[in-house]
């Protein structure tokens, strides 16, 4: 326990080390969304996507990037074109990973050790979702990935929430339209969140194992060390919790079920995490009706200390949910 608490608080004091320069905080302009406008606030558009891929030698895959124009535009032309990573493999049948990183990840490394190699072996489609303004998302004049994603600029925060989840639902309809095998996502961090408020409006989803992730982002920015900065912004342009937690509620998973099956769905979290807490990650499992659970002894360091066992136990869950599909 002394070693995980270590490694995150070492990990923390280097996450601050980039914050932003200016304040991001901007005046309301909107009320906050209601519960009953959700449905309607983040429906989605079929999507087009480009590939650009090129097969291995052994044709056995074929990798390289996708993009297409998100069908919510917030105004910056790097951050309104969704993009990510693909390996799809020649079967026809196989299953469709999707993954969603975290926040200020500066690329898909963590997630790939944690994965990849293990889902090549068995032959399954792997699709990396870059959040908004990440990695080439990011705008130009962004000190860091993820920056203007999660901030005191409360109303763009909802925003990219919102783009995030129209955006995911956009790639996963393509897939169930244009693939034959099960849809699975896969959710670190903030990719956990966004999956996670992904699976309250979207039907089309097979399984998902969500990794060490928040749950309330208002919590999340006033009771924890990474949200420091963004707290002290708000604080200083006299925004309340109370506030905050109005004006955030609609990007909560734990408001609403799932619309997929419970018995589909991998909660996995961190004892001793630094980043995301326990009582907040308890609340979603709570609020879904305790689908199944896995609580590991680590804090949120256990992506890169645990990822062996975070990958078999996710490959574990998959294949007992998909046995019924043939790929």
């Amino acid at each position: 326990m002394f070693v995980t608490k270590y490694v995150d608080k070492l990990a923390l004091y280097d996450l601050h080390k980039k914050r932003s320069k200016v304040t991001q905080y901007v005046s309301f302009k909107h009320e906050a969304m209601k519960h009953e406008e959700r449905e309607n606030f983040y429906n989605t558009y079929a999507a087009n996507p480009q590939f650009n891929i090129k097969p291995n030698e052994d044709r056995t895959y074929s990798s390289g990037n996708f993009n297409f124009r998100s069908s919510i535009s917030l105004g910056d032309k790097n951050n309104d074109m969704v993009s990510g990573e693909v390996y799809l493999n020649s079967n026809e049948n196989a299953p469709n990973i999707i993954f969603v990183h975290g926040w200020r990840m500066d690329s898909n490394d963590r997630i790939k050790n944690i994965f990849h190699k293990d889902m090549l072996n068995l032959g399954w489609n792997m699709y990396y979702f870059t959040l908004p303004y990440h990695f080439e998302r990011e705008p130009k004049e962004s000190t860091y990935s993820g920056e203007f994603m999660i901030s005191a600029n409360i109303e763009r925060t909802v925003a990219a929430s919102r783009q995030a989840v129209a955006d995911l639902r956009a790639l996963i309809q393509w897939i169930k339209t244009n693939k034959s095998g099960p849809v699975i996502l896969i959710g670190v961090s903030l990719g956990g969140f966004i999956t996670n408020l992904t699976a309250t409006l979207e039907s089309d989803i097979d399984v998902l194992v969500s990794v060490f992730y928040a749950n309330r982002l208002s919590y999340s920015i006033w009771n924890t060390n990474p949200g420091m900065y963004i707290k002290k912004d708000l604080i200083q342009n006299e925004v309340t919790y109370d506030v905050l937690k109005e004006k955030w509620e609609i990007t909560e998973p734990s408001i609403s079920k799932p619309k997929m099956e419970k018995d589909n769905i991998l909660l996995i979290s961190a004892k001793h995490d630094q980043y995301v807490h326990m009582e907040d990650t308890s609340y979603l499992w709570e609020s879904w009706e305790k689908p199944k659970r896995l609580v590991y002894n680590c804090g949120h360091s256990g992506i890169v200390l645990n990822r062996k066992r975070i990958s078999k136990d996710t490959i574990s869950f998959i294949r007992s949910k998909i046995f019924r599909y043939e790929y």
